[in-house]
């Protein structure tokens, strides 16, 4: 895992070639957020504008927030259809 501007990037995070760069800005221009609580852990997912790439206009992310206030991004990919409903 890597820290960068307090947010922790699991290795999963890169799976589909996005950057932490790409997170804050989809994070700056939200479409959709739906939060949850899971095993007492709390997740966020939202989906948000992807900038540079007119072929992946918005990107999904889940990430989790600890009980010691910290973030870890886990997902990062184009944003596929549905996604703001499954979990």
């Amino acid at each position: 895992m890597v820290r960068d501007k307090g947010i922790e990037w699991d290795a999963s995070a890169d799976k589909h070639g996005f950057s932490l760069d790409d997170v804050m800005y989809a994070a700056r221009h939200i479409t959709g957020q739906l939060t949850y609580v899971e095993d007492g852990e709390t997740y966020v997912k939202f989906t948000g504008l992807h900038h540079g790439d007119p072929l992946v206009p918005s990107v999904e992310v889940v990430m989790k927030m600890t009980g010691g206030g910290a973030i870890v991004v886990f997902h990062v990919n184009a944003e596929q259809s549905g996604f703001l409903d499954r979990r």
